[in-house]
C-alpha cells in the first residue's frame, strides 16, 4: 500500500501544477584556487519538472566556462518525496585575486553572488609537473622601439590524446603582434623524459618605448584515454589547464645620434641591389629602360620599408609603379622586401647622371648606425639618329619635334589602283541559305547518331550536375550562401532567422570546433566579439513576446551584419598572408611530428 502511495505522489510531483516557487542552491567545490586551476560550480535546483536553459554569459567576465552537465535525482523519505536536478558547471578563472560569481537569475529568482580568491603559486597545471608545463621564451631582454622581437610560448606534455588546444592571445597596446606560420608539433627529451612540445611563435614590433608587459599564458585543452567512440566520445573527456607568468621587455627609445634622421630602421641586415632591363650605354632619345630597385630587410616587415627611389632626373620623363611588398619568415624571424619598378625614358640627348641612393639604418648586433648606398650612374644618351653628341655640339636649326610630326609621303593614285585590283564583289545571299542548311543538317545529325541513343545517361547525368550544384550553393555547404542568408535574415528583421542564420554562418566560419547552437557560439574563443551579439539575441528571443518574428527595437542588427563583414574580411586577408607565407618559407631540416 506505501508503495503504491509513493508512486502516485511521485508522478504527481511530475505531471501535476504547482505555484510554489523552486528552492535554488550554489555551491563550489572550493573558494581558494591556484592560477591555471578549475573550480565546479553546482546549481542545484529543487521540484523541477522539466528541462531548462541556463544563461551563464554573467559568468564570462572573469571566468572561462569549461563545460557544463546535468544531473536528476529523486528520493523519498518518510512518505515525502524530494526530487532536484543539479547543473554542473566547469569554470577557468581568468584573472588572480578576489573574483565574484555574479548573482545568476533562474526562474525569475536571483541567487547570491559568491567571492572567491585565486592566488599566484607560479607556473602549475592540473596535472602532475612532468606530465604537463608551459614554457615562454624571448631572443631579447631588451629592444629598440620597432625592433622585432620573438616570443615563443611552447606546452610540453606526456599524456596522449591532448585536443582542442587554446592559449591566451597576445593583446598588447602599442605593439604590432604577428603569428609565425602554423603552430609546430615535435618531440624533445628532457633529463631522459621524451616530451610532446605544441610550439607557437609571434614577431612583435613595439611602437612605444618604455616596459612592454606580456600577458599570462594559460593553456585550456581536453583529454581522451582513447576508449572513447564516435557515439559516447565525451564520456572519457577532462579538462587540463595549464599557466605561466608573463614576463616584461624593456623598449628603448631611439639612439641620440638618430633622433631626427627620416629613416629609422632597426635591422640586423639591410641590402639594396639595382638592375636594368638594358644596357643604359646604349639608350637613344626617346628609348625605354626599366630599373628595379630592391630593398632587403632582416628584421622589418616589407610594408614598413620607406620608398627610395629618385622621382626626378634631368633629362628623363620617369614612370613608378606600384611598388610590390613582400615578407617571409627565415628561421623564425621575419625578412621585409621592397621593389621599386621604374620606367625610364630620356627626352634629351648627352650626359644623364642618376643620383645616388643612400639608405641610413641601425644595426642592432653592432648597435652602430650604417648606411647602405647604390652609386651615383653616369651615361651618354645619343640622338634618335644614334650620334652622340661631341662636348662643344652645334644646336641644330631644325625642331626635332617637327621632324617627328612630319607624314611620310604617299602616292594615293598607286593605293587606289591597288585597291580597284583587289576589290571583287560576290553577291552571299545563297551562300548563307547554304550555310544555315549545313548547319541544320549537322545538328540533326548529332542528335541521331549521338544524342538519342545516349538519352537516358545524359538526362541522369544532367540530373546528377543539378544535384551537385544545388548541393554546392546550400547553405549548409557554402559559406557565401550561409552569409547572404544572414546578410536577408538581419535585412528582414527575422530574430529566429538570424539566430539561425548565424548558427549556420558559424560553423563555417569558425575552425577551432563545430557550432550546433548558440552555446557553441558562446564558448568559442577565435571570435570572442559574437559573443555580446550571441548573448543579445538569446535575451531578446527570450523576452520577445512574438516568438521572434518581429525584431526588438533594441537589438541592432546591422552592427552584427557589419561585424560578420569585418571578420570575413580579415580572415580572408589571414589566409592570403598564409599562402604567401607558404611560397616564400624555406623546408624545415627535420620532419614535425603530430
Amino acid at each position: 500500500m506505501n508503495t503504491v502511495k509513493n508512486l502516485t505522489t511521485i508522478l504527481w510531483l511530475f505531471f501535476a501544477g504547482f505555484t510554489a516557487a523552486q528552492e535554488i542552491e550554489l555551491s563550489l567545490d572550493r573558494n581558494e584556487v591556484a592560477r591555471g586551476e578549475t573550480i565546479t560550480l553546482t546549481i542545484r535546483i529543487y521540484d523541477q519538472r522539466q528541462g531548462m536553459q541556463l544563461d551563464l554569459t554573467p559568468l564570462t567576465g572573469q571566468f572561462d566556462v569549461l563545460g557544463t552537465r546535468t544531473s536528476s535525482q529523486i528520493r523519498s523519505v518518510n512518505g515525502t518525496v524530494e526530487a532536484w536536478t543539479d547543473y554542473i558547471v566547469t569554470l577557468f578563472p581568468l584573472e588572480e585575486g578576489e573574483l565574484t560569481i555574479p548573482a545568476l537569475t533562474i526562474n525569475e529568482q536571483s541567487t547570491n553572488p559568491i567571492t572567491i580568491t585565486v592566488v599566484n603559486e607560479g607556473p602549475r597545471s592540473n596535472q602532475a609537473s612532468d606530465e604537463l608545463f608551459l614554457e615562454i621564451e624571448t631572443n631579447k631582454e631588451s629592444v629598440y622601439v620597432q625592433e622585432q622581437l620573438l616570443f615563443t610560448v611552447r606546452l610540453y606534455y606526456t599524456i596522449n590524446g591532448i585536443r582542442n588546444p587554446q592559449f591566451t592571445e597576445l593583446e598588447m597596446p602599442n605593439s604590432v603582434i604577428q603569428l609565425i606560420g602554423s603552430p609546430n608539433q615535435y618531440e624533445k627529451l628532457i633529463d631522459g623524459m621524451r616530451y610532446g612540445v605544441y610550439e607557437k611563435r609571434y614577431v612583435i614590433f613595439p611602437q612605444r618605448s618604455g616596459d612592454l608587459e606580456f600577458p599570462d599564458i594559460l593553456f585550456r585543452g581536453e583529454v581522451t584515454d582513447g576508449s572513447s567512440n564516435f557515439v559516447f566520445r565525451n564520456l572519457n573527456t577532462r579538462r587540463v589547464t595549464a599557466f605561466i607568468e608573463g614576463v616584461t621587455i624593456d623598449v628603448k627609445e631611439r639612439p641620440a645620434s638618430v633622433q631626427d634622421t627620416d629613416f629609422w630602421l632597426p635591422v640586423s641586415r639591410l641590402s639594396l641591389e639595382e638592375s636594368w632591363s638594358t644596357d643604359i650605354s646604349q639608350l637613344k632619345v626617346g628609348d625605354s629602360a626599366i630599373r628595379t630597385l630592391t630593398m632587403t630587410a632582416a628584421g622589418l616587415d616589407g610594408a614598413v620599408l620607406p620608398p627610395f627611389s629618385d622621382t626626378e632626373v634631368d633629362g628623363m620623363n620617369i614612370y613608378p609603379d606600384p611598388p610590390q611588398i613582400e615578407r617571409t619568415f627565415v628561421d623564425g624571424a621575419i625578412v621585409g622586401t621592397r621593389i621599386e619598378t621604374t620606367s625610364m625614358v630620356p627626352t634629351d640627348s648627352g650626359e644623364i647622371v642618376i643620383p645616388e641612393i643612400s639608405i641610413p639604418w641601425w644595426n642592432i648586433d653592432t648597435d652602430q648606425l650604417e648606411t647602405t648606398v647604390i652609386p651615383a650612374s653616369r651615361f651618354i644618351v645619343a640622338t634618335i639618329e644614334g650620334l652622340i653628341p661631341a662636348e662643344q655640339t652645334v644646336a641644330s636649326s631644325e625642331n626635332l619635334e617637327a621632324l617627328l610630326a612630319a607624314l611620310p609621303v604617299v602616292d594615293q593614285d598607286m593605293i587606289d589602283e591597288q585597291n580597284q585590283a583587289e576589290f571583287i564583289e560576290v553577291k552571299a545571299t545563297w551562300m548563307n541559305y547554304a550555310i544555315a542548311l549545313a548547319f541544320v543538317i549537322v545538328v540533326l545529325s548529332i542528335y541521331k547518331l549521338v544524342i538519342s541513343e545516349y538519352k537516358s545517361e545524359i538526362n541522369e547525368f544532367l540530373h546528377a550536375k543539378r544535384k551537385q550544384l544545388a548541393a554546392h550553393y546550400s547553405p549548409s555547404n557554402n559559406e557565401g550562401i550561409a552569409f547572404k542568408q544572414l546578410r536577408r535574415a538581419c535585412r528582414e528583421n527575422n530574430l529566429n532567422a538570424i539566430r539561425a542564420a548565424l548558427i549556420q554562418w558559424c560553423d563555417h566560419f569558425l575552425d577551432e570546433r563545430r557550432v550546433n547552437s548558440m552555446e557553441d557560439i558562446l564558448q568559442q574563443h577565435e571570435a570572442p566579439e559574437l559573443h555580446e551579439h550571441a548573448q543579445q539575441i538569446q535575451i531578446h528571443l527570450f523576452n520577445s513576446s512574438n516568438g521572434g518574428r518581429q525584431l526588438d527595437s533594441r537589438y541592432n542588427a546591422a552592427q552584427l551584419l557589419k561585424l560578420v563583414a569585418e571578420l570575413r574580411n580579415q580572415k580572408l586577408q589571414s589566409r592570403k598572408r598564409r599562402q604567401r607565407e607558404d611560397q616564400y618559407a624555406l623546408p624545415p631540416l627535420y620532419k614535425t611530428q603530430a
